[in-house]
């Protein structure tokens, strides 16, 4: 009887414990380093959904850029653009220019040209002043890739 008493206080106990911020964020890594980034999002997600995670922004903005970082791996443009607006004003520190110009350049090495065209779009949008994504646009203009220069266009680029 004692036995399972104490099992069972340090069990409440272990679960009532913080989760560990390092290892979470390190299966989120691994998964993308495996270049499962569905289940980096999936794991990004879980850690988010935890309240004490949610509750502090530093920890948060770990899982948030994790997360951001694996769907631009995974060429998922339309969701990385997504995320950005959802995540401009609640870090604005954080989502800079750089931020959308690096996602951007990710989506399009995953072979995502229309998310790429987007992401530039709406950062020229968000930072009318930063001239890279106008000169990105510009670039991307000249591109061979039909999808790419079908979405200039949609977006009245062309």
């Amino acid at each position: 009887m004692f036995r399972s008493t104490l099992a069972a206080c340090f069990f409440a106990v272990a679960c009532a414990s913080p989760p560990d911020v390092d290892a979470l964020l390190g299966g989120v890594d691994a998964a993308a380093g495996a270049k499962d980034f569905a289940g980096a999002v999936q794991k990004a997600d879980a850690a988010l959904a935890l309240s004490s995670i949610a509750a502090e922004p530093a920890k948060a903005w770990r899982f948030e850029s994790a997360r951001i970082n694996a769907l631009a791996a995974g060429g998922k443009g339309g969701d990385v653009k997504s995320s950005l607006e959802r995540l401009g004003s609640a870090y604005p520190k954080q989502v800079t220019a750089t931020t959308y110009l690096a996602l951007a350049d990710k989506v399009r090495a995953a072979g995502d040209g229309p998310g790429y065209a987007d992401l530039l779009d709406a950062g020229l949008k968000k930072f009318p002043g930063e001239s890279s994504f106008q000169r990105a646009i510009d670039d991307m203009k000249g591109s061979a890739d039909p999808e790419e220069i079908e979405r200039l266009k949609a977006l009245g680029y062309l």
